[in-house]
């Protein structure tokens, strides 16, 4: 059994995914001011977790943009949700 089978997405979307992912750590980063542990590839990971969560949620927004069959806002919000928060708690427990 494939991978992208179980989680049902073709190989354009894993790049869509990855995309979405990429700008909202990016966002996240900028929004907190530091980045969650292992840097940015952590923070791409967390990313692609988080927008992979909200867009197979089965939300339905009538206007919302599209590519390859992705909701876009969903996934950034939810990439920047996940890393943002991540972040946000590792800047929390850091010595000062």
């Amino acid at each position: 059994m494939n991978l992208l089978s179980a989680l049902s997405l073709t190989w354009p979307q894993v790049f869509v995914l990855l995309l979405l992912a990429i700008i909202g750590a990016f966002l996240a980063e900028l929004a907190v001011g530091n980045s969650p542990r292992f840097g940015f590839l952590g923070s791409l990971a967390l990313g692609a977790i988080g927008a992979w969560l909200l867009v197979t949620l089965p939300l339905e927004v009538a206007i919302e943009p599209r590519l390859e069959d992705l909701p876009l806002v969903r996934g950034v919000l939810g990439s920047l949700l996940l890393v943002a928060f991540f972040a946000f708690f590792r800047k929390q427990g850091a010595r000062r």
